[in-house]
Protein backbone atom coordinates (compact mmCIF):
# COMPACT_ATOMS: atom_id res chain seq x y z
CA UNK A 1 0.00 0.00 0.00
CA UNK A 2 3.00 2.45 0.82
CA UNK A 3 4.03 1.35 -2.50
CA UNK A 4 1.43 2.64 -4.19
CA UNK A 5 0.77 5.88 -2.46
CA UNK A 6 4.37 6.76 -3.35
CA UNK A 7 3.95 5.49 -7.17
CA UNK A 8 0.71 8.41 -7.38
CA UNK A 9 2.88 10.95 -5.71
CA UNK A 10 5.32 10.11 -7.86
CA UNK A 11 2.86 10.51 -10.68
CA UNK A 12 1.37 13.48 -9.73
CA UNK A 13 5.27 15.18 -9.06
CA UNK A 14 6.01 14.42 -12.56
CA UNK A 15 2.50 16.02 -13.92
CA UNK A 16 3.00 19.23 -11.67
CA UNK A 17 6.76 19.37 -13.64
CA UNK A 18 5.28 18.14 -17.14
CA UNK A 19 2.79 21.81 -16.83
CA UNK A 20 5.22 23.78 -15.17
CA UNK A 21 5.41 26.20 -18.48
CA UNK A 22 1.52 26.33 -18.45
CA UNK A 23 0.99 27.00 -14.48
CA UNK A 24 3.33 29.63 -14.17
CA UNK A 25 1.74 31.63 -17.18
CA UNK A 26 -1.21 30.86 -15.47
CA UNK A 27 -1.82 34.03 -13.05
CA UNK A 28 -5.13 35.37 -12.19
CA UNK A 29 -3.85 38.55 -10.93
CA UNK A 30 -4.41 41.38 -13.37
CA UNK A 31 -0.95 42.82 -15.22
CA UNK A 32 -1.85 46.05 -14.02
CA UNK A 33 -0.81 44.66 -9.92
CA UNK A 34 2.89 44.89 -11.49
CA UNK A 35 4.12 48.29 -12.03
CA UNK A 36 7.49 49.40 -11.77
CA UNK A 37 10.82 47.79 -10.97
CA UNK A 38 8.15 44.39 -11.09
CA UNK A 39 7.07 44.76 -13.97
CA UNK A 40 10.88 45.32 -15.52
CA UNK A 41 11.36 42.13 -13.92
CA UNK A 42 8.76 40.02 -15.60
CA UNK A 43 10.72 37.33 -17.28
CA UNK A 44 12.84 36.74 -13.44
CA UNK A 45 9.16 36.80 -12.28
CA UNK A 46 8.21 34.10 -14.12
CA UNK A 47 11.41 32.44 -13.26
CA UNK A 48 10.56 32.97 -9.85
CA UNK A 49 7.42 31.03 -10.49
CA UNK A 50 8.68 27.99 -12.17
CA UNK A 51 11.15 27.80 -9.28
CA UNK A 52 8.38 27.68 -6.34
CA UNK A 53 6.31 25.04 -8.67
CA UNK A 54 9.01 22.76 -9.04
CA UNK A 55 9.48 23.11 -4.90
CA UNK A 56 5.97 22.30 -4.03
CA UNK A 57 6.22 19.18 -7.32
CA UNK A 58 9.47 18.05 -5.51
CA UNK A 59 8.13 18.20 -2.10
CA UNK A 60 4.94 15.75 -3.12
CA UNK A 61 7.57 13.05 -2.98
CA UNK A 62 9.41 13.98 0.13
CA UNK A 63 9.01 13.06 3.62
CA UNK A 64 8.57 15.93 6.08
CA UNK A 65 11.50 16.79 7.72
CA UNK A 66 13.46 16.57 3.98
CA UNK A 67 10.75 19.24 2.68
CA UNK A 68 10.73 21.36 5.62
CA UNK A 69 14.96 21.41 4.57
CA UNK A 70 13.97 22.18 1.24
CA UNK A 71 11.31 24.82 1.72
CA UNK A 72 13.75 26.65 4.43
CA UNK A 73 16.72 26.99 1.72
CA UNK A 74 14.29 28.23 -0.99
CA UNK A 75 12.44 30.51 1.14
CA UNK A 76 15.77 32.51 1.96
CA UNK A 77 16.23 32.81 -1.54
CA UNK A 78 13.17 33.55 -3.10
CA UNK A 79 12.46 36.48 -0.09
CA UNK A 80 15.60 38.17 -1.77
CA UNK A 81 14.57 38.23 -4.75
CA UNK A 82 10.88 39.51 -3.67
CA UNK A 83 12.81 42.06 -1.74
CA UNK A 84 14.78 42.87 -4.38
CA UNK A 85 12.09 43.59 -7.45
CA UNK A 86 9.84 45.51 -4.65
CA UNK A 87 7.35 43.06 -4.77
CA UNK A 88 4.66 43.64 -1.87
CA UNK A 89 4.23 40.83 0.49
CA UNK A 90 0.48 40.30 -0.45
CA UNK A 91 0.92 40.47 -3.83
CA UNK A 92 3.61 37.62 -2.89
CA UNK A 93 1.91 35.09 -0.87
CA UNK A 94 -1.00 35.53 -3.62
CA UNK A 95 1.19 34.25 -6.26
CA UNK A 96 2.49 31.40 -3.35
CA UNK A 97 -0.91 30.50 -2.22
CA UNK A 98 -2.67 30.58 -5.79
CA UNK A 99 -0.79 27.45 -7.12
CA UNK A 100 -2.41 25.39 -4.40
CA UNK A 101 -5.37 25.32 -5.67
CA UNK A 102 -3.74 24.65 -9.47
CA UNK A 103 -1.69 21.73 -7.90
CA UNK A 104 -4.50 20.36 -6.15
CA UNK A 105 -6.55 20.01 -9.10
CA UNK A 106 -3.90 17.76 -10.28
CA UNK A 107 -3.65 15.74 -7.11
CA UNK A 108 -7.46 15.62 -7.16
CA UNK A 109 -7.66 14.32 -10.32
CA UNK A 110 -4.86 11.63 -10.40
CA UNK A 111 -5.70 10.58 -7.36
CA UNK A 112 -9.39 9.90 -8.58
CA UNK A 113 -8.01 8.27 -11.74
CA UNK A 114 -5.33 6.13 -9.67
CA UNK A 115 -8.46 4.84 -7.05
CA UNK A 116 -6.25 6.28 -4.27
CA UNK A 117 -7.75 4.81 -1.23
CA UNK A 118 -9.57 8.09 0.67
CA UNK A 119 -6.67 7.88 4.21
CA UNK A 120 -4.01 8.12 1.36
CA UNK A 121 -5.78 11.13 -0.29
CA UNK A 122 -6.20 12.97 2.71
CA UNK A 123 -2.14 12.58 3.69
CA UNK A 124 -1.40 13.42 0.10
CA UNK A 125 -3.22 16.73 0.67
CA UNK A 126 -2.30 17.53 4.37
CA UNK A 127 1.08 16.96 3.92
CA UNK A 128 0.63 19.15 0.73
CA UNK A 129 -1.20 22.14 2.68
CA UNK A 130 1.39 21.89 5.28
CA UNK A 131 3.64 22.86 2.59
CA UNK A 132 2.61 25.45 1.26
CA UNK A 133 1.60 27.16 4.48
CA UNK A 134 5.76 26.42 5.41
CA UNK A 135 6.24 28.87 2.15
CA UNK A 136 4.06 31.38 3.07
CA UNK A 137 5.50 31.38 6.55
CA UNK A 138 8.84 31.08 5.51
CA UNK A 139 8.68 33.89 3.21
CA UNK A 140 7.00 36.01 5.59
CA UNK A 141 9.22 36.20 7.91
CA UNK A 142 12.38 35.85 5.81
CA UNK A 143 10.78 38.80 3.44
CA UNK A 144 9.98 41.23 6.90
CA UNK A 145 13.60 40.65 7.76
CA UNK A 146 15.12 41.22 4.62
CA UNK A 147 13.19 44.48 3.77
CA UNK A 148 13.69 45.92 7.28
CA UNK A 149 17.47 45.21 6.96
CA UNK A 150 17.24 46.72 3.31
CA UNK A 151 15.63 50.13 5.04
CA UNK A 152 17.82 50.57 7.52
CA UNK A 153 20.43 50.70 5.12
CA UNK A 154 19.09 52.93 3.51
CA UNK A 155 17.48 54.84 6.24
CA UNK A 156 21.57 54.89 7.41
CA UNK A 157 22.61 56.05 4.46
CA UNK A 158 20.11 58.35 4.83
CA UNK A 159 21.01 59.65 8.02
CA UNK A 160 25.30 60.04 6.72
CA UNK A 161 24.25 61.97 3.95
CA UNK A 162 22.50 64.29 6.61
CA UNK A 163 25.48 65.04 8.20
CA UNK A 164 27.63 65.91 5.31
CA UNK A 165 31.00 67.05 6.45
CA UNK A 166 32.73 69.20 3.52
CA UNK A 167 36.40 69.53 3.61
CA UNK A 168 37.54 73.30 2.95
CA UNK A 169 41.49 72.75 3.31
CA UNK A 170 43.05 69.81 4.60
CA UNK A 171 42.60 71.37 7.77
CA UNK A 172 39.71 72.82 7.29
CA UNK A 173 36.40 70.98 7.64
CA UNK A 174 32.65 72.45 7.68
CA UNK A 175 29.61 70.47 9.08
CA UNK A 176 26.57 72.34 7.68
CA UNK A 177 23.63 71.07 9.88
CA UNK A 178 20.17 71.57 7.92
CA UNK A 179 16.77 70.27 9.22
CA UNK A 180 15.57 69.15 12.84
CA UNK A 181 17.99 66.81 14.86
CA UNK A 182 16.37 64.10 16.65
CA UNK A 183 18.43 61.25 19.31
CA UNK A 184 19.54 59.21 16.29
CA UNK A 185 20.81 62.05 13.77
CA UNK A 186 22.33 63.78 17.13
CA UNK A 187 24.44 60.22 17.91
CA UNK A 188 25.39 60.03 14.30
CA UNK A 189 26.58 63.70 14.05
CA UNK A 190 28.87 62.79 17.08
CA UNK A 191 30.26 60.19 15.73
CA UNK A 192 30.61 60.94 12.11
CA UNK A 193 32.19 64.26 13.20
CA UNK A 194 35.09 62.94 15.89
CA UNK A 195 35.65 60.04 13.07
CA UNK A 196 36.25 62.01 10.11
CA UNK A 197 38.14 64.70 12.66
CA UNK A 198 40.62 62.25 13.85
CA UNK A 199 41.20 60.26 10.44
CA UNK A 200 41.52 63.64 8.43
CA UNK A 201 43.41 65.49 11.50
CA UNK A 202 42.11 68.90 10.96
CA UNK A 203 42.75 71.95 12.77
CA UNK A 204 39.35 73.65 12.15
CA UNK A 205 36.04 72.52 12.37
CA UNK A 206 33.32 74.68 11.54
CA UNK A 207 29.71 73.44 13.01
CA UNK A 208 27.05 75.43 11.25
CA UNK A 209 23.69 75.88 12.41
CA UNK A 210 21.81 77.75 9.83
CA UNK A 211 20.12 75.41 8.70
CA UNK A 212 18.67 74.27 11.96
CA UNK A 213 15.31 75.70 12.52
CA UNK A 214 15.12 75.12 16.23
CA UNK A 215 17.60 74.36 19.18
CA UNK A 216 15.96 72.72 21.80
CA UNK A 217 17.68 71.46 24.85
CA UNK A 218 18.74 68.34 23.19
CA UNK A 219 20.39 69.48 20.60
CA UNK A 220 22.05 72.25 22.12
CA UNK A 221 23.50 69.62 24.76
CA UNK A 222 24.89 67.52 21.92
CA UNK A 223 26.40 69.97 19.68
CA UNK A 224 28.22 71.05 23.55
CA UNK A 225 29.25 67.09 23.33
CA UNK A 226 30.65 67.70 20.01
CA UNK A 227 32.95 70.40 20.57
CA UNK A 228 34.03 68.78 23.31
CA UNK A 229 34.62 65.73 21.91
CA UNK A 230 36.43 67.50 19.14
CA UNK A 231 38.39 69.76 21.45
CA UNK A 232 40.10 66.69 23.50
CA UNK A 233 41.71 65.49 19.99
CA UNK A 234 43.09 68.62 19.38
CA UNK A 235 40.17 70.64 16.51
CA UNK A 236 39.80 74.06 17.05
CA UNK A 237 35.51 74.55 16.92
CA UNK A 238 33.72 77.59 15.34
CA UNK A 239 29.90 77.89 15.51
CA UNK A 240 28.46 79.49 12.14
CA UNK A 241 25.18 80.85 11.47
CA UNK A 242 24.30 81.28 14.73
CA UNK A 243 20.76 83.92 14.63
CA UNK A 244 19.74 86.29 17.17
CA UNK A 245 16.87 83.76 18.13
CA UNK A 246 19.40 80.47 18.73
CA UNK A 247 21.34 82.72 20.87
CA UNK A 248 19.11 83.65 23.29
CA UNK A 249 17.42 80.06 22.91
CA UNK A 250 20.86 78.80 24.18
CA UNK A 251 21.46 82.20 26.66
CA UNK A 252 17.89 80.65 28.10
CA UNK A 253 19.09 77.07 28.16
CA UNK A 254 22.26 78.00 29.93
CA UNK A 255 24.23 76.13 27.15
CA UNK A 256 27.92 77.73 28.20
CA UNK A 257 29.86 78.18 24.58
CA UNK A 258 31.61 81.00 26.14
CA UNK A 259 34.78 78.68 25.08
CA UNK A 260 33.49 78.68 21.49
CA UNK A 261 33.96 81.50 19.10
CA UNK A 262 30.43 82.04 17.08
CA UNK A 263 29.77 83.85 13.94
CA UNK A 264 26.64 84.78 12.15
CA UNK A 265 27.93 83.72 9.18
CA UNK A 266 29.85 81.14 7.45
CA UNK A 267 31.64 83.34 5.41
CA UNK A 268 32.72 85.08 8.94
CA UNK A 269 33.90 81.87 10.33
CA UNK A 270 36.00 81.16 7.24
CA UNK A 271 37.20 84.54 7.19
CA UNK A 272 38.44 84.13 10.49
CA UNK A 273 40.02 81.44 10.41
CA UNK A 274 42.05 82.06 6.85
CA UNK A 275 43.06 85.96 9.03
CA UNK A 276 44.30 82.76 11.26
CA UNK A 277 46.09 81.03 9.20
CA UNK A 278 48.14 83.52 8.17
Amino acid sequence: MIDRQNGVRELISEKVISQKSQLRENLRLHKEDYQGNIANNAEDLVQWRGDLIELYAETIVLDLEESDKKVTEWGDKASDFLVNIQMPLDLAIEEIRYYRNMIGEIIRDTGEKESLPIRDFYDLVSSFDLVVDQVVEIISVSYMKKYNQKMYASQTEINELSVPIIEITESVAVLPLVGAIDTARAQLLMDHALSESSNNDYDYFIIDVSGVPVIDTMVADQIFKVIRGLKLIGVEVKMSGVRPEIAQTMVQLGVDFEDTLSFSSLHRALDYIGFGLK
